[in-house]
């Protein structure tokens, strides 16, 4: 069978660049997406598009480089590789590069990451699940409800002169709803999912719906000292910059709250978390990483104690340890945040909360320190107040700022129940439950943040 032209492509860049430069990965891939927003419980754009992007690594006599190709006619390919050639010459070693993984790997399939029925879904049927999301939020209290839904079919194939070679292809949905009661009564959910089993559009808005109604008439909350349980939407951003903060790139660029913390306590011990890019329907597994090396399951954190960071070939040599497959086109970083389950169901965590707020969702969290972990965030859609283990109102303008050491550590239940969250606050996926969090620092939100913790 003839190869297809962008394969073949691949192949005559692989090798134009094999002749000029010690290492090189060539990492294709083309996606195509679909898209429905909607506003107000219509539909306000839908469109279709294909993206086609090659990115490209080289190094020579310890001198590195990385470019992205859009156009992979010959001439093109000549052209960015003549620039290449000039750029290393002018750059300098970079003494703490090594070099690619060696290949030819052995991979395994990620199950669940690929469903054919996505690429068959017809535009009626994408305005159907919008439509039903839509339809239960309505039918739970809301007034109206906006969002999107997309859809996404990728194929990608990787190269490199260390003799790897590697293609998967992916199939992805999301739908992410918000719905509102009035104007500061909201709520949003989220599905997201790489197999049309595991898709539940009406059940988001069926929560949207419910979470907005419950959160009518919220009344101005107070500063102080508060125990918090967090949704997972609402706790999935924290436990993404825990991740962040595990990769050896941020450790050694001294943006990390964990360096130097290599077995040692940096949580509670209930808190195990996972790097793992082999989750079935994990919305970022993949079966190689950047270097080709066969991704694998990591222990980040095992019972609060810091147990791995991750790392690429290149980094691994350096601090003498294996690769992680963890390796991106610049440098490691986390696939799917997993966090271990607990075992209570949300109504045993309000009994344990006794008194303390719901928080459902957050936005613009921001850190004022990266190596300290000091940060302030905003709590969005419905802030549930809780007496006695049962909601008895809502709260709006106030501001959480904290410090995430001091979050993690007093992390104190888990739910058993798990949800996938990816999201313009949570760009790297996480799959957490509910959070109970005790003694969190609150500050009305029209007041200027004024971080937890000593900032360096």
């Amino acid at each position: 069978m003839a190869k297809e032209p962008f394969e073949e492509a691949l192949n005559y860049l692989l090798k134009g660049a094999e002749k000029k430069f010690d290492d090189v990965v060539v990492q294709g891939s083309r996606t195509q997406a679909r898209q429905i927003k909607f506003t107000n419980n219509e539909i306000s754009t839908g469109r279709t598009w294909m993206d086609q992007s090659v990115s490209l690594f080289v190094a020579k006599d310890r001198r590195v480089a990385v470019t992205t190709l859009r156009e992979l006619d010959r001439k093109c390919v000549d052209q960015t590789l003549e620039k290449l050639v000039k750029f290393i010459r002018k750059s300098q070693p970079n003494e703490e590069y090594w070099k690619i993984a060696d290949g030819p790997f052995v991979y395994r399939d990620v199950q669940n990451s690929y469903d054919p029925a996505i690429a068959r879904l017809t535009p009626e049927e994408l305005v159907g699940f919008v439509e039903s999301g839509v339809n239960a939020a309505l039918a739970k209290g809301a007034a109206r409800a906006s969002g999107v839904l997309q859809t996404s079919m990728s194929s990608e194939v990787l190269k490199t002169s260390g003799g790897a070679h590697a293609h998967q292809k992916g199939t992805a949905v999301t739908f992410s709803i918000r719905a509102f009661a009035e104007k500061d009564a909201s709520g949003h959910k989220l599905s997201c999912a790489r197999a049309m089993q595991h898709f539940r559009p009406a059940d988001a808005g069926a929560r949207a719906g419910e979470t907005a109604r419950q959160a009518l008439h919220p009344k101005p909350g107070k500063a102080g000292k508060c125990d918090i349980l967090f949704e997972p939407l609402a706790i999935a951003g924290f436990y993404e910059s825990v991740a962040d903060a595990a990769s050896i790139f941020s450790v050694e660029a001294g943006l990390s709250f964990l360096e130097g913390r290599l077995n040692k306590r940096v949580a509670s011990d209930i808190v195990t978390i996972f790097d793992d890019a082999t989750l079935p329907g994990g919305m970022a597994s993949t079966k190689f990483d950047a270097e080709g090396v066969p991704t694998q399951k990591t222990t980040l954190l095992r019972f609060g104690i810091l147990r791995n960071y991750m790392h690429n070939t290149s980094t691994a040599k350096r601090y003498k340890v294996r690769t992680t497959g963890n390796a991106g086109i610049i440098h490691p970083h986390p696939w799917n945040v997993v966090v271990d389950k607990g075992n209570l169901n949300v109504w045993e965590l309000l009994q344990e909360l006794k008194n303390g707020l719901y928080v459902t969702n957050l936005w613009y969290t921001r850190f004022q320190n990266y190596k300290t972990g000091d940060f302030s965030t905003i709590p969005r859609d419905a802030i549930f107040t809780v007496e006695n283990g049962e909601i008895t109102g809502s709260l709006k303008d106030i501001r959480i700022s904290d410090n995430l050491p001091n979050i993690l550590m007093n992390i104190e239940a888990m739910s058993e129940a798990r949800e996938q969250i990816l999201g313009w606050e949570v760009e790297t996926p996480v799959k957490c439950g509910h959070t109970l969090v005790r003694s969190v620092n609150i500050t009305r939100s029209t007041e200027k943040p004024e971080p937890a913790g000593k900032v360096k």
